[in-house]
């Protein structure tokens, strides 16, 4: 070994130790980070009844959504569950959706919904209109979805209310999408993944916002949502960035806390998304910083630094196999993670386009970078999801 090492010029020494160190790295992340497994649930003290459950309001924000309410508003309301209450802030709709709300409400005492005339002058993003849903709330502990989203059955709220303990304080869910494309699901379960373990052992970031749960008295203890946030950026990431603790979240898993979003999101629509969640992290209190980017940069420079090796030392096969070797584990790591994650939220059949999209993300991940630095046009007066 000795001798060989001898062999070696400065430059392939350094590329050697340069895909041994990323390599290390990315072991780390995907072993220690996003692989962390979930903690086991407590279970309820075996004398505890239902009336000692927790209340829950159920909160989301509509505007012309009135088929998506018609569909799955019912499956919201026959939850089995003994104290809750569904929320609904109308905001702005041009539809029949007050007339539906009105309706239902007729056969559903625990719907709750509040109405926001459109104004011509005065503009609001959709901060606005849930601040009023938890104003209305009449339970401490919220939980967040929105129209395009239905429950698994009527035991989601059950299964949900098991990580409402005296301990936690926000509860981070997950949010299929069977109706995305499949790279976009991917995307989002990888992304899952990531925020999901880093609030498992350190402290959360962000969480979907589509399933997403905390305490009435920490949102008003928090002073309720930024006064900074507009239209083009999330209010849940920064809440979420300013309210949690190492201590006080828990991330919910298992296919029945698992809600079915059916937004169809386009390449056009996804990117959007993703663009307001990395011009939100911009607005943290320790300064703008951008979550996974060492991850990525350090999977792209693994990546760079095998193929070098791999191509200064195409004449020896002993070290073409070893960067294989390490390739083939790494990928091995990765599909065993995803495919843990997606098991346990319900995702099918996306290993094969999470060992795909491990290749691209970082380029796409990059180029939101690049796009969040560039001046965003204005966009006022625009209710988006």
């Amino acid at each position: 070994m000795t001798s060989f090492v001898s062999t070696l010029s400065i430059v392939e020494c350094l590329l050697l130790a340069a895909v041994v160190l990323f390599f290390t790295v990315e072991i780390t992340y995907w072993g220690r980070l996003y692989g962390q497994p979930s903690r086991t649930v407590s279970r309820p003290p075996a004398d505890e009844t239902t009336d000692d459950w927790p209340g829950v309001s159920v909160i989301f924000a509509a505007r012309n959504e009135y088929e998506q309410l018609q569909t799955h508003l019912p499956l919201l309301l026959e939850q089995d569950y003994p104290k809750f209450e569904i929320v609904v802030v109308n905001d702005c709709s041009d539809d029949d959706t007050e007339l539906l709300l009105a309706t239902l409400h007729k056969t559903w005492r625990n719907l709750v919904f509040r109405t926001i005339e459109k104004d011509d002058v005065f503009t609001h993003s959709r901060k606005m209109a849930l601040g009023i849903g938890v104003r209305a709330a009449a339970y401490d502990w919220l939980l967040f979805t929105d129209p395009n989203s239905r429950p698994p059955d009527r035991q989601w709220l059950r299964a949900m209310r098991r990580y409402f303990t005296d301990e936690k304080e926000i509860v981070i869910g997950y949010a299929r999408m069977p109706d995305a494309p499949r790279w976009i699901r991917a995307d989002h379960l990888m992304q899952a993944i990531h925020y999901a373990g880093v609030a498992r052992r350190r402290k959360a970031y962000m969480a979907d916002a589509g399933n997403l749960a905390y305490r009435r008295s920490l949102f008003f203890d928090n002073r309720g949502f930024d006064v900074r946030v507009t239209d083009r950026l999330r209010e849940d990431i920064v809440f979420i960035n300013k309210a949690a603790t190492r201590a006080n979240v828990a991330v919910a898993s298992g296919k029945e806390t698992t809600l079915e979003t059916r937004l169809r999101y386009t390449p056009k629509t996804w990117r959007r998304r993703r663009l307001a969640e990395l011009r939100t992290f911009r607005l943290s209190d320790a300064g703008p910083y951008y979550p996974a980017a060492a991850e990525n940069a350090c999977r792209i420079l693994f990546f760079i630094a095998t193929a070098g090796a791999a191509a200064n030392f195409a004449a020896t096969p002993t070290i073409l196999s070893a960067l294989a070797a390490l390739l083939l584990v790494r990928c091995a790591l990765l599909i065993a993670v995803c495919r843990r994650a997606g098991k346990q939220w319900g995702e099918k059949r996306l290993l094969a386009m999470c060992a795909l999209w491990d290749l691209v993300a970082p380029l796409f991940y990059f180029s939101l970078i690049a796009a969040t630095l560039c001046k965003p046009q204005r966009n006022v007066g625009k209710w988006t999801d």
